[in-house]
């Protein structure tokens, strides 16, 4: 925590000191530090709610590293051949991986953290993506310029595997779906120019397209990194290498319904129950936006951001990021405690002397990038001589423009110390500021 203090002159010629709790409501917020996974490379993660994990794929290495949501490694699942896409079922009890160097799919168990099942989905498919719709695994798969989209069905006798029920598909597209609408299952192709969007039905009879597009303009999209769907099911915000901005489509139609303002490169995006959107490019700042708000909520540092490197935990105020090097190698977790939350910052203003029994008035300012609602309150305590732990001074209201004020009498003289606490709330961080003044006879 930074303070600063800044003096001026009062008509009485007291000098007024002023304290700031500086919260980074337009400073981003430093997430250099986190833990290095025992990873050759990085393809995706998901998160666990059930159990509070996070499993993060390793392509290069075969393997997936689970972690906990303090960022600390539980355990490096080997002989995953090429794990490249994750899908979690909706009971989180079984990670599906994408075994794209041994044309399968494997089961792990969450609780165990073994792999329970691998499901051979056929000599060649390299299976890339996973999502899960209509209760079925579907899976992006095949060479490039003769990709598809097949499904692995469970809930028979037996595993039903069945390839190609989209194709036409260059690159083995990303794939994403939204328990909104469990129907529904969305693709798109990584890496050309422009950038192709399908959303499709998935049903007893397979994949019936609703929408494709392919995006020339209005808006234009090229080089697509990574996209997620809105908790509504209504729309897709999307990461594209051009232009610079997170770039919103609808789910019924694919034209465009809006952006988020963001940076060079957009490489990831995820978004939380709430609607709350992470936005991430390489090597860019790291974002993160109320729902439809053109101005960010906060922004980090974390550094190179892999692509499709983001993903939140459900209680939407942990965000889970991974950064590495420009080999995309060295992949690095980030735990972004309260990223959901707008980060409160106080101003205190009191005269830098006061005299013992007299009334001493002290002003304030709460503020952060949402609102707060009424009946928001700071705590305030003091600390002098007689009481080294503190006294409380009371519970004061903050006005609708985020000032508030409180006068205390001081009871001995030398310096006394006040406190102001904003616990937070769900929609905000909490913050503390002091101020010390001189009490005299």
């Amino acid at each position: 925590m930074r303070t600063r203090r800044v003096t001026a002159r009062t008509a009485l010629a007291a000098v007024i000191c002023t304290v700031a709790l500086i919260g980074g409501t337009t400073t981003p917020a430093s997430a250099a530090s986190g833990t290095a996974l025992p990873s050759a490379s990085y393809r995706d993660l998901v998160v666990d709610d059930v159990h509070d994990r996070v499993f993060i794929s390793d392509p290069s290495g075969s393997s997936v590293v689970v972690t906990d949501y303090a960022g600390q490694v539980l355990k490096q699942i080997t002989l995953e051949n090429g794990a490249a896409g994750l899908a979690i079922s909706p009971d989180s009890s079984t990670v599906y991986v994408a075994l794209s160097s041994a044309d399968a799919i494997s089961a792990i168990d969450t609780g165990t953290l073994t792999e329970t099942n691998r499901y051979q989905t056929g000599a060649g498919t390299s299976p890339q993506s996973l999502a899960l719709a209509d209760g079925k695994i579907w899976f992006s798969h095949g060479a490039t310029g003769q990709a598809g989209i097949g499904s692995l069905e469970l809930s028979g006798s037996g595993p039903v595997i069945t390839l190609n029920q989209s194709s036409g598909w260059y690159y083995a597209p990303a794939l994403a779906s939204s328990p909104a609408d469990p129907n529904m299952l969305v693709a798109g192709d990584h890496g050309l120019s422009p950038a192709t969007l399908a959303v499709y039905d998935a049903n007893a009879d397979g994949l019936q397209q609703r929408v494709q597009r392919t995006f020339y303009d209005a808006p234009s999209m090229s080089d697509l990194n990574d996209f997620a769907v809105t908790p509504d099911g209504r729309n897709i915000v999307t990461a594209n290498g051009t232009p610079y901005r997170h770039q919103v489509v609808s789910t019924s139609d694919l034209t465009e319904n809006g952006s988020y303002p963001t940076d060079a490169y957009p490489n990831a995006v995820a978004i939380a129950p709430d609607g709350t959107v992470a936005a991430g490019g390489n090597g860019s700042l790291l974002y993160v936006f109320r729902a439809g708000a053109s101005a960010p909520l906060r922004t980090y540092s974390p550094g190179l951001q892999f692509a499709a490197g983001l993903a939140w935990a459900a209680d939407d105020n942990l965000l889970f990021a991974v950064t590495g090097d420009y080999l995309g190698a060295q992949p690095t977790l980030h735990v972004l405690v309260d990223a959901g939350k707008a980060q409160s910052a106080l101003t205190l203003q009191a005269p830098s002397t006061a005299v013992k029994g007299n009334p001493l008035h002290v002003t304030g300012t709460l503020s952060a990038n949402d609102p707060f609602g009424s009946g928001t309150t700071v705590e305030v305590t003091a600390t002098d001589a007689r009481t080294p732990g503190g006294v409380s001074i009371g519970s004061f209201p903050v006005a609708a423009d985020g000032t508030f004020q409180f006068t205390a009498r001081p009871r001995v003289t030398g310096q006394v110390t006040y406190t102001v606490r904003y616990t937070g709330d769900d929609q905000h961080t909490g913050a503390t500021a002091q101020v010390t003044v001189e009490v005299t006879k």
